[in-house]
């Protein structure tokens, strides 16, 4: 397949998938069960894989790296921003967790965006996506949050969905660091994982669409 058009399809799936997850669930804090927090990660998986395959030298010509840096950076600023500081003027928690959970994802990718666009070959976006998500995913900012209070760590964390839905229970104090360590060491692997695995991955990738043409 040529790679324009493989890169166009990823896009194109990227945005369509994020816009039925925001109508569905944008605005919900709780997550029910573990298929919603799984279908909330397509967005990202296809996003990734739509920097992975882009080309460094289509965007040699004027100052595209630049403005692609500077857009990234206007959406979050311009955009993200003022609708954080609304919810949150308006004590509207829900609303505020909302804009947060789709900030953090975005930096990511703007971090993967950047490393692609700058050289970094298409494993190195992806080593910085999926080992960030799973950063994101830990739980680290909710034991972040209570020690740089200077608050004991909660022994329940009711609070965590992400969490209760993957261990089908709220997490004690215990589960919930093991669960934060497990993941953690998880995105440690991706980053170590050599090269060849990302290779074949986006070889992989690549010939499935010839192959069901045959």
């Amino acid at each position: 397949m040529n790679p324009a058009v493989r890169t166009a399809i990823l896009a194109t799936l990227a945005v369509v998938s994020a816009g039925i997850v925001w109508q569905v669930s944008g605005r919900e804090h709780d997550v029910d069960n573990l298929w919603t927090l799984l279908a909330s990660l397509v967005p990202f998986v296809f996003a990734t894989e739509t920097i992975a395959s882009l080309r460094p030298q289509w965007f040699w010509r004027g100052r595209l790296p630049e403005l692609a840096a500077l857009g990234a950076f206007a959406v979050v600023f311009c955009f993200l921003v003022p609708k954080i500081f609304a919810a949150a003027m308006d004590n509207d928690l829900e609303r505020h967790y909302a804009w947060m959970r789709l900030l953090v994802p975005l930096l990511i990718l703007s971090l993967a965006l950047m490393l692609r666009l700058g050289g970094a070959p298409p494993a190195t976006a992806r080593r910085v996506s999926y080992a960030g998500i799973l950063v994101m995913l830990s739980g680290i900012e909710d034991l972040a949050f209570q020690l740089l209070r200077g608050d004991p760590i909660a022994e329940r964390w009711d609070w965590a969905d992400h969490i209760t839905v993957f261990l089908g229970h709220i997490a004690g104090r215990t589960e919930a660091l093991v669960f934060i360590a497990v993941h953690l060491l998880i995105a440690a692997a991706i980053i170590a994982a050599p090269d060849r695995l990302w290779h074949r991955l986006g070889a992989g990738l690549r010939r499935r669409a010839p192959a069901r043409r045959r």
